[in-house]
């Protein structure tokens, strides 16, 4: 074979510049002190690195979402923990105001006491986490809580539910007595008195026929129409309430489910439960009411259908809870007909993980009471279940003002309802930041791993990056050193 001047100098450039090539990967790699700086580097390797590199930024993700967790739920377990400990102050001073020794005068000085209290515990369930209230539901951008007006009924045939509504402003409670017997908003006029100083001094005043407004002097109390009042004889007391301070609920919550009808317009539907947003329930053939009903339901907004189910009373079971369908104007349903289920959502979500998820905020009226009017109710009203803390404090505070000693007696129990009450919501705030404790661990272990993984398969092994540099600083002197030797070789120089 010929080897001509030409292929010499090719040979010698072309394994200058490999030489030369070779030893710029290798610094590149000493300076990223990675072993794959592209994806020309090792291919396979490079989409592992990608998909490790992805992974890692999810999991930082999750740990950012979980020290943001951690945030909201921290500040609501020690507001919680302050809320118990004022529960116990109002509790020891409700017991002490009960005593029979107790004056009107000191129960009046104790009564100022708890309305402070009234007022730090409004303050505590309208705390904020980075200007987001905490105990508000969704409504975060506003507190959870205003001060109110109520009335407690001293009438025990007239329930707390007629009263309907309080409004204006009352420096102390108002104890507001009827003279007259009749019916609220009847066809006649009722007498009636009230006394802004624990009964000391009195008003009289008038409800004229129709009315269901009482004027106590800058408060006005709205009862129930057909509310049936006894007057007051001699000595007797006829029906009275006291008018008296609370908080009112201005966050939303998630205790009902409405039900939308396609269909079945004469029907009555209505669901309990906690369901998924977008539940869908549909009849599959025609039918009477109360059964059988043959249907299906989808929990993706009818995107699929589980198939097959029936019904002998009416009662649709499906996830979450149960569609109930009565007759109203009729009694029948046909195939096709379908409702949709949307839960009232007032939970604030936070993903800590691909498959999980932990509520971070709080439905204050859960927790600490109080009046909340629900959508689409006309005026608001305190749950009737035991436990408003805000209710039994508003009423220790008219039973102090107005001297009422057994009053004060029955808020005792009614304080320690409540008190259960908040330690059941602190309880579970105190689950959660548990768990996220436990995750924050175990996320921390799997971003460490898939750092590992992710350092085994593209950072360089930097003893043998130091080797095969040394190797290929030798090689690339030696190739310049044979190819200057190379190159001054001519036939010239033999002539």
């Amino acid at each position: 074979m010929r080897v001509s001047q030409n292929m010499l100098y090719y040979n010698s450039i072309n394994n200058m510049n490999k030489s030369l090539a070779e030893m710029m990967r290798l610094n590149e790699m000493g300076y990223s002190q990675k072993r794959i700086n592209s994806p020309s580097d090792d291919p396979a390797g490079a989409a592992i690195a990608v998909a490790l590199r992805s992974q890692g930024m999810r999991l930082e993700d999750y740990q950012d979402n979980i020290k943001a967790a951690k945030g909201w739920l921290t500040l609501g377990d020690s507001t919680l923990s302050q809320a118990s400990t004022l529960i116990a102050s109002i509790k020891a001073k409700a017991q002490q105001a009960s005593n029979d020794t107790v004056t009107a005068d000191q129960r009046l000085i104790t009564a100022d006491e708890v309305r402070q209290f009234l007022d730090e515990m409004l303050a505590l369930s309208n705390t904020e986490y980075v200007g987001k209230s905490i105990f508000a539901g969704h409504k975060t951008d506003s507190n959870a809580y205003e001060k109110a007006l109520s009335a407690t009924s001293l009438d025990e045939s007239i329930p707390g539910s007629a009263v309907e509504m309080v409004q204006g402003d009352a420096k102390r409670s108002v104890k507001v007595e009827f003279l007259d017997s009749g019916t609220v908003g009847g066809a006649t006029d009722l007498q009636y008195r009230y006394s802004k100083d624990g009964g000391k001094t009195w008003t009289t005043a008038t409800l004229p026929a129709g009315s269901r407004t009482l004027d106590c002097g800058g408060a006005d109390l709205t009862l129930a129409d057909g509310t049936a009042a006894t007057g007051r004889a001699g000595d007797t007391d006829g029906s009275a309430f006291i008018i008296r301070p609370t908080a009112q609920y201005m966050g939303d919550d998630q205790d009902d489910v409405s039900v939308e009808k396609y269909g079945a317009a004469d029907i009555n539907a209505k669901a309990e439960g906690n369901f998924r947003t977008g539940t869908v329930v549909r009849v599959d053939a025609n039918a009477t009411l109360p059964g059988p009903v043959q249907y299906s339901y989808s929990l993706d907004g009818g995107d699929t259908w589980v198939s097959g189910l029936t019904s002998s009373n009416g009662r649709l079971a499906v996830p979450g809870g149960t569609l109930e369908l009565t007759p109203d104007t009729g009694n029948t349903l046909s195939a096709g007909d379908q409702f949709t289920l949307d839960q009232r959502e007032a939970r604030i979500n936070i993903n800590i993980s691909r498959d999980s998820e932990v509520e971070v905020n709080n439905v204050g009226k859960d927790i600490f009471g109080g009046l909340y009017q629900e959508p689409g109710a006309s005026h608001p009203s305190a749950n009737p279940d035991k436990g408003n803390l805000f209710e039994t404090i508003g009423e220790l505070i008219g039973y102090l003002e107005t001297n009422d000693r057994d009053g004060i007696a029955d808020c005792l129990d009614k304080l320690q309802d409540a008190h259960e009450t908040l330690l059941s919501g602190a309880a579970s705030t105190g689950a959660r930041l548990d768990r996220l404790t436990n995750s924050a661990y175990a996320l921390g272990i799997q971003a460490d791993n898939t750092t590992t993984s992710l350092s085994g398969v593209e950072d360089a092994d930097l003893f043998k990056l130091t080797a095969d540099t040394a190797r290929a600083q030798v090689i690339y002197s030696t190739v310049l050193k044979t190819t200057s030797q190379i190159m001054n070789l001519s036939i010239l120089n033999y002539l």
